[in-house]
């Protein structure tokens, strides 16, 4: 346990050891398990340095890469996340040193889900994965949250629900055809179980478990057809990019801001109109 003393020399194992313990349960499940997947690579890269000593010139090495820079970064983000901590909560070192390392910035995904292709992938799909497709289509929720979704959470005519990595509260309606596809979910397993999406036996699909499950559909998917992979995070994109304006994705989706929606999940061509021709002349440029 870290022993609260500034004159003390931290090892980026140390921090980390105190970031696992203190802040990772605050992650979403999904966010909190890449973490643990990551944090072993930072250990085996500065697990032994002494954090205050390090310089931005000792991450250049990390990040010159051909190949997996972007995961690269995540675990930059990750280092720099627990040395946030270090100083301004735990105050333990006087600075974060990664503010001074300069990194190139990501393109977003710009992979669009064609109609032709989810209804391809939907037809050689076991039921549980068509009815998840429909939902996360109608929805636009991420995969985590509609395996959460309960029977008990409609009410009034909507379904009442909690983003789990934004804490986000959304009441979505039922439309007609969002009751078709919950009705559907009723013949998956028993009527008296809690979950919308279940197995056989009535169980809440673990986020692994459906992951495995959706990756089997998608290789006999590409293997059947030649297609190209896509994601069930990307049908998220799909609705956002559907919704006949950007305000619409963006409450659907969950944004606090509509930057988000447009910068990535608004994946297709913006329909624009040119403008119309007038008589009005044109005003003359100042000299």
């Amino acid at each position: 346990m870290l022993e609260m003393d500034n004159q003390q020399a931290f090892t980026v194992n140390a921090i980390l050891d105190r970031y696992e313990r203190d802040c990772l349960d605050e992650l979403a499940p999904r966010t909190r398990r890449d973490y643990i997947r990551h944090i072993p690579v930072l250990r085996k890269w500065y697990g032994e340095r002494i954090a205050e000593e390090l310089k931005p010139k000792d991450f250049g090495p990390f990040l010159d890469v051909k190949r997996g820079y972007e995961q690269r970064k995540k675990q930059l983000a990750i280092l720099s996340s627990a040395f946030t901590n270090a100083v301004s909560t735990w105050y333990i070192l006087d600075r974060n040193v990664l503010r001074d390392v300069k990194r190139k910035p990501g393109r977003p995904r710009d992979r669009l889900v064609m109609d032709e292709e989810f209804s391809s992938m939907h037809a050689m799909s076991p039921l549980p994965v068509q009815l998840a497709m429909d939902l996360a289509l109608l929805s636009g929720q991420r995969q985590g949250d509609i395996l959460a979704f309960r029977w008990p959470d409609i009410r009034n005519n909507a379904l009442q629900v909690t983003q789990s990595k934004t804490g986000k509260r959304l009441a979505i309606e039922l439309t007609h055809d969002f009751k078709k596809v919950l009705g559907k979910c009723l013949a998956l397993g028993p009527p008296d179980r809690e979950y919308v999406l279940v197995t056989r036996r009535g169980n809440r699909y673990t986020p692994d478990g459906f992951r495995a499950m959706w990756q089997r559909a998608m290789r006999k998917w590409m293997q059947k057809t030649g297609g190209k992979r896509f994601t069930f995070h990307d049908i998220r994109a799909m609705c956002a990019t559907k919704c006949k304006a950007p305000q619409i994705a963006m409450h659907l989706l969950g944004h606090s801001n509509i930057s988000m929606t447009l910068k990535v999940y608004r994946r297709g061509i913006e329909r624009v109109q040119p403008l119309g021709l007038t008589r009005a002349p044109i005003d003359e440029p100042r000299a």
